[in-house]
């Protein structure tokens, strides 16, 4: 089978989040459209996050659907923050010569206009991997969730103004990353980050910019657990060539990539453009 980082290299990879794999599934001709817009022979792989295939696992009605849809157009996994972050990590050390963000590849790549196993999302959901992943996913959601939504009490952003947050997004941008990369990656300790290797953190980078909006930029604004695993959806972003997502996902992305140059490679798409 062709190795991952080759695939990585050949096909061009279009990320659906689980509100736009939902209604490609539904009836009527959005999964034609969407076939013809991104068809196989020119080299377009569905993928999507351990994240995605978590929720769709929890909701009977779209599995069954997806199941079928899966079966037909060959799919790939990838990582999301943080075991993206590490891969990132590694290849600023100079350990890896790209950050592949492809976890596994479920199905063989070749497609011959007819369907592939039946039975292949059953088979990729009882993959011990996957199993462990769905209990790491429902474990670290909520304590993530808890905090990012305290984070500004921690002292290394004492020097941000709560009251004055929403002005201060570049300042909470740069914080938050050295932020995670003392507390996530280097076990607490201070080291000085140079800043040419933390902008080719570009899940960090993303991860960031999405908690800002998503949490700091409106004090209106509802704060959710689920925001956690849509921004978490969102850090593959820069290693796609396509990520298709709701509008709100979009939206923020499209002011991150006013913003930084993690994402400019991407075509950010909403399950509207399927239509046109």
């Amino acid at each position: 089978m062709i190795g991952l980082n080759n695939i990585y290299k050949e096909y061009k990879l279009v990320y659906l989040d689980t509100n736009v794999i939902s209604n490609i599934c539904k009836k009527g001709d959005l999964s034609n459209k969407f076939i013809i817009k991104y068809p196989i022979d020119k080299k377009y792989l569905i993928c999507f996050s351990t994240y995605t295939l978590y929720e769709i696992a929890k909701n009977k009605t779209l599995y069954k659907d997806f199941k079928k849809f899966y079966s037909a157009y060959p799919c790939l996994l990838v990582i999301s923050y943080f075991p993206l972050g590490v891969k990132e990590m590694d290849y600023i050390a100079g350990n890896t010569p790209l950050v592949n963000p492809i976890l596994l590849s479920p199905q063989g790549i070749t497609f011959e206009g007819k369907s592939l196993n039946p039975n292949s999302l059953e088979l990729l959901l009882n993959k011990p991997e996957i199993k462990a992943s769905f209990k790491n996913i429902h474990n670290y959601t909520t304590k993530y969730y808890n905090e990012v939504i305290s984070v500004l009490d921690k002292p290394e952003f004492k020097h941000i103004n709560k009251d004055n947050i929403k002005n201060k997004k570049g300042d909470f941008v740069r914080t938050f990353m050295r932020y995670e990369i003392k507390h996530r990656f280097l076990n607490g300790k201070n080291v000085e980050i140079d800043k040419k290797k933390l902008k080719k953190m570009k899940s960090l980078d993303v991860l960031a910019h999405a908690i800002f909006y998503k949490f700091f930029s409106d004090k209106q604004r509802k704060k959710e657990q689920s925001d956690i695993i849509d921004i978490l959806i969102m850090t593959t972003t820069p290693y796609v060539d396509t990520f298709i997502s709701e509008n709100n996902a979009i939206d923020i992305l499209k002011k991150i990539k006013k913003q930084t140059t993690a994402i400019n490679n991407t075509n950010l798409q909403t399950l509207a453009t399927l239509n046109n």
